[in-house]
């Protein structure tokens, strides 16, 4: 039946949006070498946090590294997060932009 393969689509639909939505309150945590970053499930980066003992004037270049080492590891936690979250809904499937 289309009208009820449609009704199915429709709820699996709004079912992912909840998801979605849940998944973009919660908060993911990376850290490198006293630099810790927090983004959100949808991505956005929340925070960056520095312990101020690792500053050095003179190894900005090593900063500069563990920060974008700390966003790399949070963003990762968040999208297999909403990886593992979207795959119960999705049965498996593989669906661009959900996972």
């Amino acid at each position: 039946m289309v009208f009820g393969n449609m009704g199915e689509m429709v709820k699996m639909a709004r079912e992912m949006q909840g998801k979605l939505k849940e998944l973009s309150r919660e908060v993911f945590e990376g850290s490198a070498e006293g630099v810790v970053a927090k983004v959100s499930g949808d991505m956005e980066l929340k925070e960056i946090k520095i312990d101020p003992r690792i500053v050095d004037p003179n190894n900005v270049g090593r900063l500069e590294k563990n920060v974008s080492e700390a966003v790399k590891r949070a963003l990762k936690t968040s999208k297999d997060e909403a990886a593992k979250k979207m795959k119960g809904l999705t049965g498996g499937l593989n669906i661009p932009g959900l996972t």
